[in-house]
C-alpha cells in the first residue's frame, strides 16, 4: 500500500511542473547518494592492499591454476595439491572475471564478487521493503547495512561468505514473496528460491542448506500458528502440510540435493576420492563438532561478536529485541516477525556449531536490517503524526548518516589501512626471495598462501622432519621457508648441513598482523 501511495503521489506531483521537477530531482539525488555511498563503502580502492586473508590468496592461486590449464576445473594451489576445503564454484567465478577482464588473477578479480554481492543485497532489501512495507523502511534497510561496519568490511574481502549471503538473501526473500503470490509469479519466485539455494550449496556446501531450511520450516510453523492456531491444533497442522505443498518444499529441496550430489560426486571423482573425506569429513563434521585444533568458541560467542560487528546499530537492535520479546507494547506484523525469525534462526544454528567465525553470521545481517528498518519506520510514522519529526528531518538524517559513513570509509581505506600494509603485504618479500633462487622453494611446516601466490611456481610443501630430511638430501642446496621458531631445531637436527639465513620477517616487523617467517639456504657440507 505504501509503495502504491508513493507511486500515486509521484503521478500527481508530475501534473504540476514545478512540484514534479522538484520531486524527480530529489529522487534522482537520493539514488545518486546511495550509489555514491555504495561505491565508497564497497569498491573505493578495494584492490589497493595485498591479500591479507589466507582465503583470498588461495582463491587467487586456485583461479590461476584453472586459467593456466594445470587443473581440469578442480583448483590447485601452487604446490600442486588439490584445494578441497571448499567447492570450486567461487574460484570459477574469480577465473571467469579474470578471463573477462583479460588480465592475470589479481585483487580486483578476487574481491569483485564480494563487492557486487554486497551491492546486490542492498538493492534486494530496498525493493523488498518498498514493495511490502513503505518507502521509509526501504530507505532505512539499505542504510543500516551500508553504515554497518563489518558488512562493509566483508564486502571488501574476497571470501565466499558475502557471495553466499547474497544468494541466501535472494532465496529467503523470494520464498517469502512466493507466499504472497499466485500463478506464474509464484512459480518464478519458487524457482528463484531453490535456484539460489543450489548456488549457495555449490559455493559453501551443506551449511548453506542448513541455514535456510530450518528458517523455512520455522516460518511455515509460525505462519500457520498465526493464521490457524486460533481454531485448533488439527487445523494448524493441516495448514502447515498445505503450505509445504504450496511452496513445493519437498520437490524443490530434492532437486537441490540431487543436483548438488552430482556436482560433489564429480569433484570427488576428480580428486580420486579425497573430496568427500576432506570437505565433508573434516570441514563439515569436525568443524561442527570441534576437535580442539579448530577455532572453537562457546555458544554465546555471537552474542557479543554481533554486538561489535553490527555497530553502530547493535545497541538499537538488541534493545528492540528485548522490547519486543519482553513487553507487549509492540504489535508486530508477519513481516516484522519474518525479519526477526530470519535473524534468530540463523543466529541459533550457528551458535550451536563448535567452529565459529564472525563472518559466518553474515547471511543473518539482512534479516536484522529488515526487522530494525520496519520498527524504525513504524516509529517514524508515530513521530510524524505527533510532529516530533518532519519528513525533511528524516531525509536530512539519512543523508548525514550516508555522508558520515562515506567520510569514514575514505579515512579508513586511504589513511588507516596503508599504515598496516607494510606489516601484512608479502609482495616485496616475495621479490627479494625469488631473486635468490629460481629453483623450487620448500614451505616447511607452515602455510603462507599470500607469500606463495607472489612467489609463483614452483613451490613445494613439506610437513614433518623426516620428509624435510629426504627433500634436502637429494639437492646440493635447498631453499626453505619456515617459521623462525623452527630454525634452531632445524639446525640441531641436520648437523651435516650449512644454514644461511637470506631473509627474515620477524615478529617486530609483522606486529602480530601476519605470520613471521625465515628464508634459509641449506647446503650439504658433504657435497660442498
Amino acid at each position: 500500500m505504501a509503495a502504491q501511495d508513493f507511486r500515486l503521489s509521484l503521478g500527481k506531483s508530475l501534473h504540476n511542473n514545478t512540484e514534479g521537477y522538484s520531486f524527480v530531482l530529489h529522487v534522482f539525488a537520493g539514488i545518486l547518494l546511495f550509489l555514491f555511498s555504495t561505491y565508497f563503502a564497497f569498491f573505493h580502492h578495494f584492490a589497493n592492499r595485498d591479500f591479507w586473508s589466507s582465503h583470498e590468496a588461495r582463491a587467487a592461486m586456485n583461479a590461476d591454476s584453472i586459467l593456466d590449464g594445470t587443473s581440469s576445473l578442480l583448483p590447485k594451489i601452487y604446490d600442486g595439491s588439490d584445494d578441497l576445503q571448499k567447492p570450486p564454484f567461487y574460484y570459477w567465478m574469480v577465473a571467469g572475471i579474470s578471463r573477462f577482464r583479460a588480465t592475470e588473477v589479481d585483487a580486483v578479480s578476487v574481491r569483485l564478487p564480494s563487492a557486487i554481492a554486497a551491492s546486490g543485497i542492498i538493492v534486494l532489501l530496498f525493493l523488498f521493503l518498498w514493495k511490502n512495507h513503505d518507502l521509509y523502511a526501504a530507505i532505512l534497510g539499505p542504510t543500516i547495512l551500508l553504515t554497518c561496519i563489518h558488512f562493509g568490511w566483508l564486502a571488501r574481502i574476497g571470501r565466499i561468505d558475502m557471495a553466499m549471503a547474497f544468494f541466501t538473501t535472494c532465496s529467503v526473500l523470494a520464498f517469502y514473496q512466493a507466499g504472497k503470490s499466485n500463478g506464474k509469479i509464484k512459480l518464478i519466485l519458487l524457482l528463484l528460491t531453490y535456484g539460489s539455494i543450489l548456488i549457495s550449496v555449490l559455493m559453501k556446501g551443506l551449511p548453506a542448506l542448513v541455514l535456510v531450511l530450518p528458517l523455512f520450516v520455522v516460518w511455515m510453523f509460525f505462519d500457520g500458528f498465526h493464521n490457524e492456531a486460533k481454531k485448533d491444533v488439527r487445523s494448524w497442522l493441516a495448514y502447515f502440510v498445505k503450505t509445504v505443498g504450496e511452496y513445493r518444499l519437498i520437490s524443490g529441496l530434492l532437486a537441490v540435493m540431487v543436483l548438488s550430489f552430482i556436482y560433489f560426486y564429480w569433484i570427488n571423482k576428480q580428486s580420486e576420492g579425497k573430496f568427500f573425506e576432506v570437505f565433508f569429513g573434516y570441514h563439515h563434521w569436525v568443524r561442527a563438532m570441534g576437535n580442539g585444533a579448530l577455532r572453537s568458541h562457546p555458544p554465546w560467542f555471537y552474542v557479543y561478536q554481533f554486538f561489535i560487528d553490527f555497530a553502530p546499530w547493535s545497541p538499537i537492535f538488541y534493545g528492540a529485541i528485548v522490547a519486543v520479546l519482553c513487553t507487549n507494547r509492540f504489535k508486530l506484523s508477519s513481516l516484522h516477525w519474518f525479519g526477526l525469525i530470519w535473524f534468530l534462526v540463523m543466529f541459533l544454528i550457528l551458535s550451536i556449531v563448535s567452529y565459529k567465525r564472525a563472518d559466518y553470521l553474515l547471511p543473518a545481517y539482512p534479516g536484522a536490517a529488515l526487522f530494525l528498518a520496519l520498527l524504525l519506520s513504524d516509529a517514524l510514522k508515530v513521530a510524524f503524526s505527533r510532529e516530533f519529526l518532519t519528513i525533511k528531518m528524516f531525509f536530512t538524517s539519512v543523508v548525514m548518516l550516508l555522508v558520515a559513513s562515506t567520510i569514514g570509509w575514505v579515512w579508513f581505506v586511504d589513511f588507516y589501512l596503508p599504515k598496516l600494509e607494510p606489516m601484512r603485504e608479502m609482495k616485496s618479500a616475495a621479490k627479494i626471495i625469488r631473486k635468490s633462487t629460481g629453483e623450487s622453494l620448500l614451505f616447511f611446516n607452515m602455510e603462507a598462501h599470500a607469500l606463495a601466490f607472489h612467489l609463483g611456481k614452483p613451490v613445494e610443501t613439506v610437513v614433518g622432519w623426516e620428509k624435510l630430511g629426504k627433500a634436502i638430501d637429494v639437492r646440493n642446496e635447498s631453499f626453505v621457508l619456515t617459521s623462525p621458531d623452527n630454525l634452531e631445531e632445524m639446525i640441531g637436527k641436520f648437523p651435516r648441513y650449512k644454514f644461511d639465513v637470506l631473509y627474515l620477517k620477524n615478529e617486530a616487523e609483522t606486529k602480530g598482523l601476519s605470520r613471521p617467517f625465515v628464508f634459509v639456504k641449506i647446503v650439504s657440507m658433504d657435497r660442498s
